[in-house]
């Protein structure tokens, strides 16, 4: 978090703060603003031709509300297009017979979904998220099924099995409960020959964390024992403080924070599911900065 945002938190009053957040993400998305950034991205030597057709198509149009954005359409985009090179890779490793039904929890408002919509025309892609409004956002601009998660994952289902479940940057703020929960999950509702791929913090973060560069906007006297678990067990976690974005206003929802997961962790938690067999993993996989795993049924 910037010094700027720290000083306005600590003098603007917590019920005034969605309000000018939400003033504040109005003004700095300008749907001009945003076909420039992505026409400059477009101009990028570092996409190929498969990257730059897609990246040509998807649609520009960002929700105001949508965190992901805050003003940087060329990360933004980035992201997307990383997703599907993640979800290309993968599926090479696990060869599914056709993808017709598409999962993407969380989907926020759509910054990876309106590429999968476009990569896969024939699917039926479902949005998932917390956030209903998102929701609503991805089902009116992508056609995407709309359907709201709930705070304890557990008490998430489906009306159908998915053959392609994208998870980016959930784990991440699990805690180890929460994230057998959402292993649970995809198992449960993953088709035959599907495949679910979700991202997490491995190493890289942990040894951005180690060196003092970053919290994540953890508390930074958080941090040293964040990292000692991890290096002591694979995994580590710590809620986010009180107050902090989104989940300061829903108080029902505000069991997140960060994780620290390395891949052998969560191959044990995937072993506790059971039934699945791992298919792809790649570190910092996913704009170069989260690690992913990829699990399939077992055989």
């Amino acid at each position: 978090m910037s010094d700027m945002r720290q000083r306005i938190r600590r003098v603007v009053p917590p019920g005034l703060r969605p309000y000018l957040g939400a003033l504040r993400r109005r003004i700095i998305y300008n749907p001009a603003r945003v076909y420039l950034q992505r026409r400059r991205l477009l101009k990028s030597p570092a996409l190929d031709a498969g990257q730059a057709a897609l990246l040509g198509r998807v649609s520009t149009k960002i929700h105001y509300r949508d965190g992901m954005y805050a003003g940087h359409g060329e990360n933004y985009f980035r992201a997307g297009l990383s997703a599907i090179a993640c979800v290309e890779e993968a599926l090479r490793h696990s060869e599914p017979a056709r993808i017709r039904h598409i999962l993407d929890l969380p989907s926020g408002f759509g910054r990876e979904l309106r590429f999968f919509a476009l990569r896969f025309p024939c699917a039926t892609t479902t949005a998932c998220d917390i956030q209903s409004e998102a929701v609503a956002f991805c089902a009116r601009e992508f056609g995407a099924v709309p359907t709201v998660s709930r705070p304890r994952l557990s008490e998430v289902t489906f009306d159908r099995k998915f053959d392609l479940i994208w998870c980016g940057s959930l784990v991440t703020h699990l805690d180890d409960a929460g994230i057998l929960d959402l292993l649970k999950l995809f198992s449960k509702h993953l088709s035959t020959d599907g495949i679910f791929i979700f991202t997490f913090h491995g190493d890289y973060v942990h040894a951005k964390m180690a060196a003092g560069g970053e919290t994540y906007e953890l508390a930074a006297e958080s941090i040293p024992a964040l990292v000692e678990s991890y290096e002591r067990t694979g995994y580590a976690y710590q809620d986010y403080p009180r107050g902090l974005g989104y989940f300061e206003f829903h108080p029902e929802k505000s069991r997140y924070g960060i994780s620290l997961t390395s891949p052998d962790w969560l191959r044990s938690r995937a072993e506790i599911v059971g039934g699945l067999r791992e298919v792809y993993f790649k570190e910092r996989g996913w704009a170069e900065h989260q690690d992913v795993l990829a699990f399939a049924k077992s055989d």
